[in-house]
């Protein structure tokens, strides 16, 4: 009698359970149901946005739209969105989402760059670009090497001081700081440059050997000077020799012809008479 008495307990208890779990399932479904229906205010573009443009407050206004129709990432708040970057272009009446707009120290190369810097790669080895320790965010000084021209060798010269480093090959970051976690089989190391020293270093590039020189950061990057790249003046080649002509043989002036006498004038014209009047050359005769 004891043990009918306890199945019909736990079978109670367990009807009661159940009972709970579902009214509180049907209820999350409703409420769930309530807030997709109820409209939410999001951030809307106003005009078209360009890829890479700035976005302040006049770009944006706010609606409400349902909530079902909004994406889960839709930025509500406008501090969030005003001073960031759009990443992509964003259409007129877009709704404004996280993966769209991104922060300068968050978005790919071209924003990360300051205003009026120029981004320049050169070719670097393991030896160039010290074993391959260089990452991005390094200052570096830039040395050229000058060809070499007869037996005297040529003078390298530090052409660009404090030079910040953008990327190695294509990594604008590493994930760690420690020293040889770069990759050391790059190529290519692109630098911050302005545009007077985008030129020096483009001609400095195609006509010497670059290398690149690590500095510490707690040194000031104007704490020395640049040096001027010097190349050596090509030696012209030695004229050929050509043998003396022999002197003309002398010639009698009477045996010369007579010149004709050179006639000065004036040129008058007189309706449609052009004539010529002449003066005396000196000599007597007209």
């Amino acid at each position: 009698m004891n043990t009918r008495r306890t199945t019909l307990l736990i079978a109670l208890v367990l009807a009661i359970g159940t009972g709970l779990l579902t009214l509180n399932y049907v209820r999350s479904v409703q409420q769930s149901a309530g807030e997709r229906g109820q409209p939410r205010s999001v951030l809307v573009a106003v005009q078209d946005i360009p890829a890479r443009a700035p976005i302040n407050a006049g770009m944006l206004r706010r609606e409400l739209r349902p909530a079902s129709g909004i994406d889960p990432d839709a930025v509500t708040d406008e501090s969030k969105a005003v001073g960031a970057l759009a990443l992509i272009t964003i259409p007129a009446g877009s709704t404004l989402t996280a993966s769209k707009i991104g922060r300068p120290a968050d978005t790919a190369l071209p924003v990360r760059l300051a205003p009026g810097m120029r981004a320049l790669t050169i070719p670097v080895d393991r030896v160039k670009d010290v074993a391959g320790m260089i990452q991005p965010g390094d200052r570096v000084d830039v040395i050229a090497i000058p060809p070499r021209t007869g037996n005297s060798p040529p003078a390298a010269a530090t052409i660009l001081r404090g030079i910040r480093v953008l990327a190695i090959g294509a990594k604008l970051e590493y994930p760690s700081a420690s020293p040889g976690s770069g990759d050391e089989n790059s190529t290519t190391a692109t630098l911050e440059v302005t545009p007077k020293q985008a030129d020096l270093l483009a001609m400095a590039d195609v006509n010497t050997t670059l290398r690149l020189s690590l500095r510490s950061p707690r040194e000031p990057v104007a704490s020395l000077d640049t040096e001027p790249l010097r190349f050596a003046a090509a030696q012209a080649p030695a004229p050929a020799r050509v043998a003396p002509a022999p002197d003309p043989p002398a010639v009698d002036p009477k045996a010369l012809p007579k010149r004709a006498p050179v006639l000065q004038g004036v040129t008058i014209i007189d309706g449609d008479r052009v004539t010529l009047s002449t003066a005396s050359n000196g000599s007597g005769q007209p």
